[in-house]
Formats: structure tokens, C-alpha cells, sequence
């Protein structure tokens, strides 16, 4: 990097006004949406095709599984712990006309099924993250 070159933190430039609370401290994650310009770099990367199932653990509004639809083709399933979170994910669903494609439910992570995952996101705290490890491995 030239000495007039100036370093910034990927993703910089998102305007956010959620708190970003990481750790353990929490009994259920807390809604943080993922910056969008994060959400097409990792579909990007994972080289999403139309034989894809995109499971979103904690999905929030459903922004990955929608984008995923969208852009990809990939059915998919989002989970949420929260019935009002879900209740935005299949509005926006339904919005963009992908409500065939993705299903959402008000459903604890510890119990989805990943059996038709072949891919898994979550953004889940790293206590929620090691308790579902287990299914991952499967």
C-alpha cells in the first residue's frame, strides 16, 4: 500500500443504527441485520446455483434468503425465534414475488432441520453457534 493509500474497514460505508452487540451474554441472539453489500459478497462466494437450499438460521427480515431467490434461484428456508421478524421476512417474500421459493417459520434454531440444507447461514452468537456445531457436522 503507497504511503498516501488510506486503509478502511471493509463495509466502512454502511450506515447502520442498530448496535452491533457480540458475546455470550445473550439467552436469544439479537436482531443485527447484515449489511447488504456483506450478503451479496457471501452468496457471491458461495457460488449459489438453482439446485441450491439456502438455510438462514436466525433470519431476521429474510434478507438472505431473498436475495438468494432473487438473484440465484435458490429455494431456501429461514428460521426465526422471533414471530414478528418472520412475519417481515414473508413480507418481503411476498414483495418480491419469491414466496414459491423460500419459507419462512417462527422456529428455535436448536430444532430446524438441516437434512435439505446444502448450504447454512447464520450470524447467530458464538454461544448459539457452538450448540448447533453438532447438526453441522451431519
Amino acid at each position: 500500500m503507497a504511503d498516501t493509500d488510506e486503509w478502511s474497514a471493509p463495509f466502512h460505508d454502511i450506515d447502520t443504527v442498530t448496535a452491533v452487540p457480540y458475546g455470550d451474554l445473550h439467552t436469544v441472539s439479537p436482531f443485527v441485520a447484515t449489511p447488504e453489500h456483506a450478503i451479496h459478497t457471501i452468496l457471491h462466494h458461495l457460488q449459489l446455483t438453482p439446485q441450491d437450499f439456502l438455510v438462514d438460521l436466525g433470519c431476521g427480515h429474510g434478507t438472505i434468503n431473498v436475495i438468494a431467490a432473487k438473484k440465484y434461484s435458490v429455494q431456501g428456508l429461514g428460521v426465526d425465534i422471533e414471530p414478528g421478524l418472520v412475519d417481515i421476512a414473508k413480507e418481503n417474500a411476498i414483495k418480491e414475488g419469491l414466496e414459491n421459493l423460500i419459507e419462512f417459520r417462527v422456529e428455535d434454531v436448536l430444532q430446524t432441520d438441516l437434512s435439505e440444507a446444502s448450504v447454512v447461514v447464520s450470524f447467530l452468537v458464538p454461544r448459539h453457534l457452538k450448540q448447533i456445531a453438532s447438526k453441522l457436522k451431519d
